[in-house]
């Protein structure tokens, strides 16, 4: 077999385990064979001609790695390699051409993953298939995060719809399933980033192709699954929360929405202290624990799981100061000018689903974040690398 072929079938393993990081740690370690197979490559330069994403994650790491030695704080070393993404997949990845076929490999995992779960969830569940508390528990995923793939995936059909000249039979399956799959894991965010998607993607629909009885069609089967949705009671208990927010009236911090709205306003009030290196990687959990203890209680479920800020933005800022946030706004700002640039939509699909993500949930503080954010992002980014002709159409 040769190395070429080596390196697809690790690049396969990394983007394929993403979804299943925890089932017995195989993402750390198809990560570890992918970057170990580039950076050893005999016909390979050692140091390629590194785009700006690529330096602006090393950056990123290297603010990290200065607040682990600056600010006292435990675990350095198991930190320095948890995090060693940020430095080897945007390394690796410059080694490498766009290929069509990694945004299916991570599609069909996807369809997978959502499979499994919703199989498993109808069987333990006994048929009260919305119900269900942890429809995500047999991949030992959070459930947000694989809500947040799914819209990836969603991203991607839209994607090829646009691109393709002739509509697939799989694209009429796809979707529908990746709606079902929402309303099953009901996560708010992924719901609202699929809308915001569907309305991007027939908005671009309609100036791109004149194929007007599939957009007929689309519309209303988005109006349907919408009304559909709108009505699964688990959705509609969700959204009630966000619609009935009092912030005069005492507050239950068990429901969702008010337990973001108190990590958002510890991590608020601590930000003021962040300074230029942060509070420190590992003490962010800390800083904020002592803010909910003092109040909402010590025995209150934000103490006890020990909460993080709920927001990207917020906790890098308290992570790694106002040096590492600035970092990070550069790489959202990256991919937002070169998707507005070169009109790729599937780049700018990708910059809301981590731009409104971001704004719920410090995704960066798990693996599974940190690689799919980490990974996409070069990569999609490396197509308009012209330094290395990447465009692989």
């Amino acid at each position: 077999m040769s190395l070429d072929k080596v390196k697809n079938i690790a690049l396969f393993f990394v983007v394929a385990s993403i979804p299943l990081a925890r089932l017995y740690n195989i993402n750390s370690y198809a990560v570890a064979l992918f970057s170990a197979l580039y950076l050893c490559s005999p016909r390979k330069r050692f140091i390629p001609p590194l785009n700006t994403s690529t330096i602006l994650f090393f950056l990123y790491y290297a603010i990290l790695g200065i607040n682990l030695f600056v600010v006292e704080q435990p675990k350095i070393d198991s930190t320095l390699i948890k995090y060693l993404p940020l430095l080897l997949l945007p390394f690796s990845v410059s080694f490498i051409k766009f290929k069509k076929w990694v945004l299916h490999v991570f599609l069909y995992t996807v369809l997978f993953s959502c499979l499994v779960c919703i199989v498993t969830t109808y069987i333990r569940s006994k048929g009260y298939i919305f119900y269900y508390h942890d429809p995500t528990e047999i991949l030992d995923l959070q459930l947000n995060y694989l809500a947040i793939f799914v819209c990836f995936a969603l991203a991607i059909v839209y994607y090829e719809l646009l691109t393709a000249n002739v509509t697939k039979l799989q694209h009429y399956f796809f979707i529908p399933f990746l709606f079902f799959s929402l309303a099953i894991f009901y996560n708010r965010t992924s719901i609202i980033v699929a809308f915001i998607l569907t309305v991007f993607f027939m908005i671009a629909y309609l100036k791109k192709k004149s194929n007007l009885k599939f957009l007929i069609g689309f519309i209303a089967f988005f109006i349907l699954s919408a009304f559909w949705m709108a009505n699964r009671p688990i959705v509609q208990s969700k959204f009630k929360e966000l619609a009935h927010i009092d912030f005069h009236a005492p507050n239950d911090y068990n429901n969702g929405v008010y337990s973001r709205i108190l990590s958002w306003e510890c991590s608020w009030q601590q930000i003021k202290n962040a300074g230029f290196f942060g509070g420190g990687t590992n003490n962010t959990s800390h800083i904020l624990t002592e803010c909910y203890k003092k109040r909402i209680g010590e025995e209150a479920i934000q103490v006890v799981e020990g909460y993080n800020a709920h927001n990207q933005f917020l906790q890098t800022t308290l992570d790694l100061g106002y040096s590492g946030l600035v970092v990070l706004l550069l790489i959202y700002g990256l991919l937002l000018y070169i998707g507005i640039k070169k009109k790729d939509t599937l780049l700018l699909f990708f910059f809301i689903i981590m731009f409104l993500f971001g704004i719920t949930e410090s995704f960066m503080i798990r693996q599974w974040g940190v690689v799919f954010f980490v990974f996409f992002a070069p990569y999609l980014l490396g197509r308009w690398d012209n330094r290395k002709n990447r465009i692989e159409l």
